[in-house]
């Protein structure tokens, strides 16, 4: 089985491209792309949303499971109408995990304890890939850093909510403990 499909590469290269240009967007009254930033949040975008999702992907793929990247194009579209009014909200896409496959040995059915246990750990390889960067990064000075810092974080944060269909929805049916100190830690690194 193929690490990438094209249309999952394709997915990947159109949600990089639009929070890029969502991150360096200007807002009002000097609408227009700060160019000069467009070489931060290639880094940053690269840091905390694609190595965000690929850990998704990677630990689903550990466990045997079938996971791709799939585009939102709603969430693209809302993200560029939120970037017009200033905000910067975007939701570009998700792992999507199948925990059946068809193999050599047939189809898989893991126990309902094993299925919340791998769902949880996929779960939380992304927001854990967050607060592992954000921590890193905080202990660094400059923009670059003390940006990297806060989107790991704030990314972290957002998807730690315990809202279907984010992370933290899945991690606190596991283990709310490890959601805990998660969310407690990402908290600390975006408001202080």
């Amino acid at each position: 089985m193929e690490t990438f499909t094209k249309q999952e590469i394709r997915d990947i290269i159109i949600s990089v491209i639009a929070l890029i240009i969502i991150f360096s967007w200007k807002p009002f009254p000097n609408f227009g792309l700060n160019l000069s930033l467009i070489p931060y949040f290639v880094v940053i975008i690269v840091v905390a949303f694609l190595l965000h999702e690929m850990a998704h992907k990677f630990m689903a793929r550990k466990f045997n499971m079938v996971a791709f990247y799939k585009m939102w194009p709603q969430g693209i579209l809302f993200g560029l109408i939120f970037m017009i009014l200033g905000l910067r909200f975007v939701a570009p896409g998700a792992v999507v995990v199948h925990p059946y496959r068809f193999g050599r040995w047939g189809f898989r059915r893991p126990t309902p304890e094993i299925a919340s246990g791998e769902i949880g750990l996929i779960a939380l390889a992304g927001p854990a890939v967050n607060l592992f960067f954000a921590i890193i990064f905080s202990l660094f000075n400059g923009f670059l850093f003390e940006q990297l810092t806060y989107i790991n974080g704030w990314l972290a944060l957002f998807n730690l909510l315990p809202i279907p269909p984010l992370d933290g929805s899945k991690v606190i049916i596991w283990k709310p403990w490890i959601w805990g100190m998660c969310i407690a830690i990402a908290l600390i690194l975006v408001f202080l």
